[in-house]
């Protein structure tokens, strides 16, 4: 079930997961950190904005880790993908922000991950007292650990989640080819180096609309009414971090879709 990023004895590994699992009714502690995209996560800000948290500790060459990422991607897909009341957060153990990178990659991971070694996230394991990974954590809006996910399978989350009265939400974003798949937008400049971000549309628009700005989580940054006239809009891009970022505008006269990416400094 269970992989070591060192090579300890088997009978350390029996008492580690022991241990591990009496981690359920602590307080978790708070950490501050940044993904391998540039995102700032701080904990108790998701938790003191009511949110659960599911901490998914990993490393890179974690045999079992691989195996169970698609059905942990099935459960951050059911439970909302981030946008409603679940928030899957990955730590690694030991590896680089493109040695983490080039993981999510190849096993899907859609959710924030933060390196070991760039982003900080060795501290944060060693803080938690994890030894043994995958370990997934539960903690809720108490700061408490609540649960412990094991096996980290669909099943698994969708009864442990059941007990503690967490329920599936849809995705406000299911997939980067949603976005894609919608009439484009020229952004311009691109990558965004100064406050305002100039959007360009196919033909001239006029009428009202609603745009949104998604991080790379699809999680909704921004959500603002525009009135449309002609085919050029600006947006003030200041209160955005560094980071890539989807723009999605709905016309509301005819419901016409459009979209966007692009990445600001």
């Amino acid at each position: 079930m269970f992989y070591f990023k060192k090579y300890l004895p088997a009978l350390i590994l029996s008492i580690f997961q022991f241990s591990s699992n009496a981690q359920i009714g602590n307080t978790a502690p708070n950490f501050t950190a940044t993904d391998t995209h540039g995102e700032t996560h701080t904990l108790y800000d998701y938790l003191e904005d009511g949110k659960i948290v599911v901490l998914d500790f990993f490393y890179t060459t974690c045999g079992p880790c691989q195996f169970y990422s698609p059905q942990v991607n099935l459960a951050y897909e059911k439970y909302g993908c981030n946008t409603g009341d679940v928030i899957f957060m990955a730590l690694d153990w030991g590896d680089t922000d493109a040695e983490v990178i080039a993981y999510d990659e190849e096993f899907g991971i859609q959710y924030p991950s933060i390196s070991g070694v760039g982003g900080g996230a060795n501290a944060i394991i060693n803080n938690y007292g994890v030894n043994s990974f995958p370990t997934f954590y539960v903690i809720d809006s108490t700061k408490k650990i609540i649960d412990q996910i094991d096996p980290p399978t669909l099943q698994v989350f969708d009864f442990r989640f059941g007990v503690h009265g967490i329920s599936p939400s849809e995705c406000a974003v299911t997939s980067v080819s949603e976005l894609e798949s919608l009439n484009q937008l020229r952004l311009f400049p691109n990558p965004v180096t100064v406050s305002e971000l100039a959007i360009e549309f196919p033909d001239s628009l006029a009428g009202k609309a609603t745009l949104e700005v998604y991080n790379l989580y699809g999680k909704t940054v921004s959500n603002i009414p525009v009135n449309l006239n002609g085919n050029l809009l600006q947006i003030s891009t200041d209160q955005l971090s560094p980071g890539t970022y989807f723009i999605k505008v709905k016309v509301l006269k005819n419901g016409d879709s459009f979209s966007g990416m692009f990445i600001k400094f």
